[in-house]
């Protein structure tokens, strides 16, 4: 039987690791889609929402390190400190300009990020993108814009709004690429554990600042602690575990879909009215990213595939897929 178990070829352990990889990121679309429509159910400042839901993380993801006999080291920190920053303030400003704007509005600047992380991911990590790939890609977004210009107009989008939104989208990108390129060899929980408080101390001045010191409603409570679990805790650590065998452009290429979902959340939890031409558009959309996956995976697959013989002739250890 251990004969059996070790023959299992380097190619299967792969596509099982990334078939892993990509249900951890339809995890990341749903939890992240979600939220939008919960912090606008907070009914609290974005700023408070972000501390306190970083706070709890911190002591969440921490927790379950002291559970399993570990912890976090300062040489964690040092590799962490860049991405906890920028994770942090993405948060506080996005939860901002959410509370200030449409759901629609604000879904809508998140998903240009790709079109900024799609060519850093290229450049820096030297990941493979299939060009054909990239119509399918501009298809998905078409679908999505006419999700969200199809929806009736609700009267809150404001400057403010699209503005903390586009910042936002700007830090997003800054965090998901220096997560891809400091956080090394830490697993998910010490990630997670380790950018959480630091992005909390980042968030605490703004916090302060807003004037009405730290505290929340009952109704801001509840939705930061359905936020910190769902988005804060499983959201992004599944994010963190999929950038390890399924490329970031690939992962903001699937997040594309997170502005339609989140239209069907906004009406399934906020009463919006969702007209003919969402429902056009999310299948438009669903449509572009199923075939922009199929052809840039399948080409990734092949491109692997020329080069494993050549790792293969350097040693068996080598024949493995890295993962960061």
């Amino acid at each position: 039987m251990g004969d059996d178990a070790g023959s299992i070829s380097p190619r299967s352990r792969w596509l099982g690791a990334r078939t892993l990889g990509a249900l951890a990121t339809a995890g990341v679309v749903v939890g992240f889609s979600l939220s939008s429509t919960l912090i606008k159910r907070a009914e609290t400042p974005g700023v408070l929402v972000a501390f306190w839901r970083l706070t709890v993380a911190t002591l969440v993801w921490n927790g379950y390190l002291w559970m399993t006999g570990r912890r976090v080291r300062w040489h964690h920190v040092r590799s962490a400190l860049v991405p906890g920053v920028f994770f942090g303030l993405n948060l506080a400003v996005f939860f901002a300009g959410a509370t200030n704007n449409s759901v629609a509005n604000a879904a809508l600047i998140g998903s240009l990020a790709p079109f900024l992380i799609v060519p850093i991911g290229a450049k820096l990590f030297r990941e493979f993108n299939d060009p054909r790939a990239l119509v399918f890609a501009l298809l998905a977004f078409g679908g999505v814009a006419l999700v969200l210009f199809s929806a009736p107009p609700a009267g809150d989008a404001s400057l403010k709004g699209n503005v903390f939104g586009f910042v936002a989208m700007l830090l997003l990108v800054a965090y998901v690429s220096s997560t891809r390129y400091f956080r090394r060899d830490m697993d998910v929980a010490v990630f997670m554990a380790t950018i959480c408080p630091i992005g909390a101390i980042a968030v605490l001045p703004i916090a302060l600042a807003n004037g009405d010191g730290l505290g929340m409603s009952r109704t801001g409570w509840t939705y930061m602690l359905l936020l910190t679990f769902l988005s804060g805790v499983a959201a992004n650590g599944l994010l963190v575990y999929a950038q390890k065998t399924i490329q970031i452009g690939t992962i903001s290429i699937a997040q594309v879909v997170q502005p339609a979902v989140a239209v069907v959340w906004a009406f399934l939890l906020l009463g919006e009215t969702v007209r003919m031409g969402q429902v056009v558009g999310i299948i438009i959309a669903m449509a572009g990213l199923a075939a922009f996956l199929i052809i840039n995976q399948r080409g990734e697959q092949a491109h692997r595939a020329r080069l494993l013989p050549d790792a293969s002739g350097a040693g068996g250890a080598a024949v493995r897929p890295a993962t960061t």
